[in-house]
This record gives structure tokens, C-alpha cells and sequence, in this order.
């Protein structure tokens, strides 16, 4: 597919750009030999990265994806995620 001014700005569609379940805060890697990559998202171990059996099965490229958050340590991570409740809305502790 072209763009009007004739570049191909627009051809997405046969790009190589695949999502990285490395960046995934998803992906983990599992105890099994034979399926060694997990996605917690969508609960399955796979022999290979959990983006390509999306790919290959469904055809579209992985919709659990979320980016890890880069700024943030594993242990500040798990301390917003406990402090937001399950509907996501941030819970507030006060002393009086």
C-alpha cells in the first residue's frame, strides 16, 4: 500500500515489527523442559515464545499484551499493583 506522496509510510501490514513477550509483563519463564515460556494473561506454557503460538494459532498478533513498567523495581511494582483494588480503583489507607 502506498501513501499519497508515493512513500511507503503506510505499509504496516508486512512489517516484521512482532510483539516481544521480553517486554511483556506477562511472560514468564515456566519449570518444564519441553514448555519453557508461560503467559499469565492467557494461562499456557509453550516451547515457543507465547506471541508466536498467538500469531501462528489466531493469526493476529497477541491483544494480553502490556509493557513491563521500565522505571519501576519488581518490588515497587507489586506494591502499586496491592494497592490498587480489583476494579483498579487505587485504595487509600487513613489513620485517624
Amino acid at each position: 500500500m502506498m501513501s499519497v506522496d508515493g512513500s511507503d509510510a503506510i505499509k504496516r501490514e508486512s512489517s516484521t515489527i512482532r510483539i516481544s513477550c521480553n517486554s511483556c509483563r506477562h511472560f514468564h519463564i515456566t519449570w518444564n523442559k519441553k514448555r519453557p515460556y508461560g503467559c499469565r494473561a492467557m494461562g499456557f506454557m509453550s516451547s515457543k515464545h507465547p506471541s508466536v503460538t498467538v500469531l501462528e494459532i489466531e493469526g493476529r498478533d497477541c491483544l494480553s499484551f502490556e509493557g513491563k513498567d521500565a522505571g519501576l523495581s519488581a518490588c515497587k511494582r507489586l506494591q502499586n499493583d496491592l494497592r490498587k483494588g480489583r476494579d483498579g480503583t487505587e485504595k487509600v489507607n487513613v489513620i485517624v
